[in-house]
């Protein structure tokens, strides 16, 4: 590749990310537009947003008149029509395809490319809908296969109004691009199915802890059997109480609690087997049942624990002489009806837990896989850079530098359960990263970080990233220029609701007249708007008291931790 196409792309690198813009033809277009769809494809798990994004950049691409994606539902057989853009003869959702019919249709049920010339003379060609009464002649379909060997997702097609032969590299293009669209696919669906799934049982939870506060005062389903265990005892005046619970796999019933411990460990002999045939009894026909006598001398009442959704089990009320009396057996029902309800709660949550679990580590497994990436695409251009001359090594090592910046973050964000980092903990990587980056493993840089506990979110992590690096980098360029080395200081604080980040220096200053609205530098453009625009805060720049320049960034962290003072260094 030739340096000023490299000098192209690096260009469009370490510009932000707009899928809008006319991607550029030929091997720099296409490596363009499959970094947009890596970043459309990792930094959402909306499905339709990233569908739409990528539909859009790959007809662009490929200068094609329509691309669409068909997703493929498994209980159905059907492909349908879930993102098009371009010339649309139909609307996304409401076009759809059975198994194997049309090209659309082979593509899928092969799991094989398929290229059709001339689409109307392809064996499996069905009359697609029409543009102003005229079919599409070319198409080339490429099947969405996830990483589970032989499961589909999809299909991805191109499709043009002429007829047109596609050259190799570009079919390795689209085939390139399907794998990266099938695996974000796959985390969409995944992430929405967690997620609707967690937000379902936590608000059940939420409702449960409202009602029955006294009886669900605890989620740790040991903890909550020993409560209903000691309640039941005191609330019906019995010698002894067991909860079974029928497993909703096997329908085989399960010993959960019984108490007194020492008292049914030694009677346990006598009265298992008659207490696990009144309780089928009882799940078999849905009311309370009296048997008397079991074990010897002793009689049980058993009730049925029973959710809107299930039976859950069975409470067993052991008497040694007696039985409940009228008034009580309404109050043992309610406090069974409630006692089902916390178990069944109990177990959904840890589902829940489970599912949660599930969400971070996928999180973390984007995080990690753009970190990889990132690596990649700076060792590429530090590359280039060693061959470059001078004007384009300084562009390639400031790209460098920014993606450094981004993988520091995702480095962070992939090691962490919740997507929130101390400020402090970030600035010293990146000061860490961005002085060795320009000097090495020289001393020539002495650089202190200190503050207070500022947690930020991972959205604004990387903004503050990019910012960290563009005032490090700025300071040891322009500040340190004519001198062996200086000292470099990053200060964090809190003021009330808002945090200030500073990053002073003991450099040559700012030139004399420096206005910094009127200046147009790239990097105070960058500065400018990840300030004002991204974190939606202040950027002032000035000189230092002890000589030197000092610039500070004011504004809100979004993370949910609370702001503390204290001297973090």
């Amino acid at each position: 590749m030739l340096d000023n196409e490299w000098e192209t792309l690096a260009e469009l690198l370490k510009a932000p990310v707009d899928p809008s813009r006319r991607v550029l033809a030929g091997p720099v277009g296409r490596l363009q537009a499959l970094h947009w769809i890596t970043r459309a494809a990792t930094s959402s798990l909306d499905l339709d947003e990233m569908l739409s994004t990528v539909t859009r950049v790959l007809r662009e691409t490929m200068r094609v008149d329509s691309c669409g994606i068909f997703l493929y539902d498994e209980s159905s057989g059907t492909l349908t029509l879930r993102a098009v853009d371009g010339i649309a003869p139909d609307r996304p959702g409401r076009f759809t395809l059975p198994l194997g019919v049309g090209i659309t249709g082979q593509a899928a049920l092969t799991r094989r490319l398929q290229i059709a010339f001339d689409a109307p003379r392809h064996p499996a060609y069905v009359d697609y809908p029409h543009v102003d009464d005229r079919p599409f002649a070319s198409q080339v379909s490429v099947p969405l296969l996830s990483r589970q060997p032989g499961r589909l997702l999809g299909v991805l097609n191109v499709l043009t109004l002429e007829p047109r032969e596609f050259w190799p590299e570009e079919i390795d293009f689209l085939e390139t691009a399907a794998g990266e669209i099938a695996i974000a696919i796959e985390n969409a669906l995944l992430y929405r199915e967690t997620d609707a799934e967690l937000r379902r049982r936590i608000a059940q939870l939420e409702l449960l802890q409202q009602l029955w506060r006294a009886i669900a005062s605890t989620l740790d389903l040991g903890e909550l059997l020993g409560t209903i265990a000691a309640r039941a005892l005191e609330l019906s005046g019995a010698r002894g109480v067991a909860i079974y619970r029928q497993s909703r796999a096997s329908g085989e019933l399960e010993l959960l609690r019984a108490a007194p411990a020492e008292w049914f460990a030694r009677e346990a002999s006598e009265l298992e087997q008659p207490l696990r045939s009144a309780v089928q009894d009882v799940l078999d026909g849905g009311a309370a049942v009296w048997r008397d006598p079991i074990g010897g001398d002793f009689a049980v009442y058993v009730l049925p624990m029973i959710t809107g959704r299930r039976a859950v089990g069975a409470l067993c009320l052991l008497y040694s002489a007696g039985r409940p009396a009228p008034e009580q057996t309404g109050l043992l029902h309610a406090f069974t009806d409630t006692a089902a309800i916390a178990i069944e709660n109990a177990e959904l949550y840890e589902e829940a837990r489970r599912g949660l679990a599930r969400a971070s580590t996928l999180l973390r497994e984007l995080h990690h896989r753009v970190r990889n990436n990132l690596q990649t695409v700076a060792a590429l251009l530090s590359l280039q850079a060693r061959r470059a001359g001078p004007e384009a090594r300084a562009v390639l090592q400031d790209a460098v530098s920014r993606i450094r910046s981004l993988t520091v973050v995702h480095d962070l964000l992939s090691g962490r359960e919740l997507p929130e980092v101390p400020l402090v903990e970030l600035a010293r990587i990146v000061v860490t990263q961005a002085v060795h980056s320009l000097y090495g493993d020289e001393l020539a840089v002495q650089w202190s970080v200190e503050g207070d506990d500022v947690a930020v979110s991972s959205r604004q992590t990387t903004v503050l990233a990019l910012l960290l690096n563009e005032f490090v980098t700025n300071a040891v360029r322009h500040g340190f220029a004519d001198r062996a080395g200086g000292r470099l200081s990053v200060r964090v604080r809190s003021e009330g609701e808002r945090a200030v980040l500073e990053v002073e220096d003991d450099g040559r200053g700012l030139p004399a007249g420096f206005d910094p609205l009127r200046e147009r530098g790239l990097g105070l453009q960058i500065a400018r708007t990840l300030a004002e625009v991204d974190l939606r805060g202040e950027l002032e720049i000035g000189p230092a008291p002890g000589g030197g320049t000092l610039v500070r960034v004011r504004f809100v962290p979004e993370a949910r931790g609370q702001m503390q003072k204290g001297n973090v260094s």
